[in-house]
C-alpha cells in the first residue's frame, strides 16, 4: 500500500466514505501483510472516532470544512495524518479533563481516551498552514485492548 490521500469537504457523508475506503482497503489486500487485521481494526476505530468528533463537535465557522487524511504503511506501522480547517481545541486538556471523568461518567467521552490508547506519538496541533494537525501511529506490535478505559 503506498501512501493514501483524501479530501473531504462534506460532513454528512464524510464517515461513510471513510469507512468505504478502509472496505475496499481490506477487500483489496492493500494492507501490507506485516499490518495484521487487529491492527487494521485499531487503526480504523481511531480515525472514525477522530472523523465522528469533528462531525459532531469541530467549529468551522462559515468556511466550507477540509478535512484531509493521509495514510501511510510502514511494515508493522501505519502513520497517519488529519487535518482540518476548525477551530480546534486543546487535546491535552481535553484528555486530562476525560481521564478525571473516568469514575463519574464511565460512559461519555471516552473517544479521545481510546484513541490516546490505540496510538503512538499521538499530537494535535496548529500546522503552520493555519489548519489543525492531528498526526498518529498504529503499531502491529502494540496490543492495547487491555488498557482502553471502557
Amino acid at each position: 500500500m503506498d501512501i493514501v490521500h483524501h479530501r473531504f469537504r462534506d460532513l454528512n457523508t464524510i464517515i461513510d466514505h471513510v469507512h468505504g475506503l478502509f472496505d475496499r482497503w481490506n477487500a483489496e489486500n492493500r494492507f501490507p501483510p506485516a499490518f495484521p487485521e487487529n491492527a487494521r481494526y485499531l487503526l480504523r476505530q481511531v480515525v472514525h472516532e477522530w472523523i465522528a468528533n469533528l462531525v459532531q463537535h469541530a467549529d468551522f465557522h462559515d468556511r466550507e470544512p477540509e478535512i484531509h487524511i493521509d495514510i501511510q504503511p510502514n511494515g508493522r506501522n501505519v502513520h497517519c495524518v488529519i487535518e482540518d480547517n476548525s477551530d480546534g481545541f486543546d487535546l491535552n486538556t481535553n484528555l486530562r479533563i476525560r481521564e478525571a471523568m473516568l469514575e463519574k461518567l464511565p460512559e461519555r467521552g471516552m473517544g479521545l481516551l481510546m484513541m490516546e490508547r490505540c496510538t503512538e506519538d499521538l499530537v494535535y496541533y496548529r500546522a503552520h498552514n493555519g489548519h489543525f494537525r492531528l498526526e498518529f501511529s498504529v503499531s502491529a506490535d502494540k496490543d492495547p485492548w487491555m488498557d482502553i478505559p471502557f
